[in-house]
């Protein structure tokens, strides 16, 4: 059964509707969640380094991590070896 020409251009003009209109919700959409994942990224990064700023504090870091306890004690090397 053939589809006839005029039927056939009806679908392509409508396909190509379609994907203009995806493409424009898709541009929407990603103009919108750019912003926010960025943020999310510099918000992740910031909090990574200020947490490892506060494992270097001896007094915070009992608070952040908990397994520090179960390390034991520090074996301290001889001076001139």
């Amino acid at each position: 059964m053939p589809i006839d020409k005029e039927a056939r251009d009806s679908n392509n003009s409508m396909d190509c509707k379609e994907a203009e209109e995806y493409t424009e919700l898709f541009l929407k959409f990603c103009s919108w969640m750019e912003p926010v994942l960025r943020k999310a990224v510099i918000v992740t990064l910031v909090g990574l380094c200020v947490l490892q700023i506060f494992l270097r504090i001896p007094a915070l870091r009992g608070f952040i991590a908990l397994t520090d306890r179960f390390e034991g004690v520090a074996v301290d090397r001889l001076e001139g070896r």
